[in-house]
């Protein structure tokens, strides 16, 4: 039996599943095709064989970007 724990990424504001029932290496291939796109936020479920990644397509106000800070008020 494949106990192997898949995962859905889903984009927050408007609840659109950007990746359904995938591998871990497949997820890890989505970040690296999409990682300048999407922000993670959080993991739902992430003990469960079905975990859901929670991201969203706008900076968050505190993100570091390289050696970049973004800050509430722009770039820093």
């Amino acid at each position: 039996m494949n106990t192997e724990r898949r995962y859905s990424i889903i984009l927050e504001n408007r609840a659109e599943i950007l990746l359904e029932n995938a591998t871990m290496e497949q997820v890890e291939a989505f970040w690296d095709a999409n990682d300048t796109r999407y922000f993670g936020l959080r993991m739902e479920d992430e003990l469960s064989a079905h975990a859901r990644v929670i991201v969203t397509d706008e900076i968050p106000e505190e993100e570091e970007i390289g050696d970049v800070f973004v800050g509430k008020t722009g770039i820093l």
